[in-house]
């Protein structure tokens, strides 16, 4: 980081905003090359992260009989929080035969506009079952993008 940006930040704003139009394009340039080694060096650091916690949560996982939401374990000093989200998509082809189906009694709204189907999860695990399995085939259920969180373990340590 150079020392001008570093300076910046105690620069008085109408001191900065004097600077030529040339010389904060430098500066936004630097920020914004500094952003991405950070954005890699994050990424660098999580891929970390799960590497060595992706057994301890999987196994977790297992004995909780949990495929999907947050499990949280300890190490050492550290809470460790492990999601994996349901990343849920919808047969839009499926759905729109299910729609068609329901509609035979009345108007079509596809007439009037562009529909992209789509039933939300909680709502879904509330109908009744005969209404699940109406739906059911046009679901797809994978996982989404595990993610690990680190915290301090406030954990009281007795001597």
């Amino acid at each position: 980081m150079s020392p001008e940006l570093k300076a910046i930040t105690n620069m008085p704003m109408s001191d900065l905003s004097a600077k030529s139009g040339g010389e904060l394009l430098k500066l936004v340039d630097e920020v914004e090359a500094l952003m991405e080694q950070s954005r890699v060096l994050r990424e660098w650091l999580e891929s970390a992260i799960a590497c060595k916690y992706v057994y301890k949560a999987s196994s977790l996982r297992a004995e909780l009989q949990q495929e999907f939401g947050f499990v949280q374990f300890e190490d050492g000093e550290v809470k460790v929080t492990s999601e994996i989200p349901k990343a849920i998509t919808w047969d839009q082809t499926k759905l729109n035969a299910i729609a068609q189906t329901i509609r035979e009694q009345g108007e079509d709204p596809q007439s009037f506009m562009e529909v992209e189907y789509s039933v939300l999860d909680a709502r879904f695990d509330q109908w009744p079952e005969v209404i699940q399995n109406a739906f059911r085939p046009a679901l797809t259920i994978r996982h989404g993008t595990p993610r690990y969180r680190l915290a301090p373990n406030r954990r009281e340590v007795k001597p």
